[in-house]
């Protein structure tokens, strides 16, 4: 047992300092309405990762791959038609981001000479602010999922704990361990921000305009790689 907290430190450790949740964490921590909301970040973060660990344990996963194969071997062309469609609206939906960026471009340069370039910061200013809670939420759990990619130490973790034969206690025990150290950095950055905030915002207003600059051209270009893929793969799959 205290071979297998030692590993759940230093693994947890490892995987904590994943830059990439911590990069989202920085800029994310600025744009939230309250500083307290930014735990509706940490906390799913930490929570995917648990509820990730059990179903690996308890054998969960493996079923639910069973299940997926089961499906698709049953409803497979049901399935890839559905996939088929999805990638289309997302190919609709490349035009309308275009043509609504272009429709945005012609009218702000209708009504420029109304507004002042200080009245345009003041709202830009405003906007900062803008992620909900819920918003917070959906990004914790799915950036955690996303990031399994490359979490590593969290697959070595996992590999180590399943040599274990434990009960429910140990293993709830160790995975919250895991998860808390794991977020430990996420917690950090969030009392650091508390005694730097105004230095955070300065910044953050910096990024959230270079933000709005690129959104025309990487929401586009991101729906119509996602469109392709799903049009290739599902017509691959069809057409066998």
């Amino acid at each position: 047992m205290w071979g297998l907290l030692l590993s759940t430190i230093v693994t947890s450790a490892a995987d904590s300092v994943n830059p990439i949740a911590i990069t989202q964490q920085f800029v994310l921590q600025g744009m939230v309405k309250k500083p307290k909301h930014i735990w509706y970040f940490i906390i799913p973060t930490g929570l995917t990762n648990f509820i990730g660990g059990f179903l690996a344990y308890f054998g969960l996963v493996a079923f639910i791959g069973d299940l997926l194969g089961t499906l698709i071997q049953k409803y497979g062309r049901v399935i890839f038609t559905v996939e088929l469609i999805l990638g289309i609206a997302f190919l609709i939906a490349v035009c309308y981001l275009i043509l609504g960026s272009q429709l945005k471009a012609m009218k702000e340069e209708f009504f420029c000479t109304a507004k002042s370039e200080a009245n345009a910061e003041e709202q830009a200013a405003k906007k900062i602010k803008s992620v909900s809670p819920a918003a917070l939420i959906a990004l914790g759990t799915g950036a955690t999922i996303s990031e399994l990619s490359t979490a590593l130490p969290y697959f070595a973790f996992l590999a180590i704990l399943l040599n274990y034969q434990l009960t429910f206690l140990q293993v709830t025990f160790i995975l919250a361990v895991y998860n808390m150290i794991y977020t430990a950095p996420l917690m950090i950055l969030y009392f650091i921000y508390k005694k730097s905030r105004s230095k955070f915002d300065r910044f953050y207003e910096i990024i959230k305009t270079q933000m709005t600059k690129w959104a025309d051209i990487l929401a586009p270009a991101i729906a119509g790689l996602i469109g392709v893929f799903l049009v290739f793969h599902s017509l691959s799959l069809l057409l066998k």
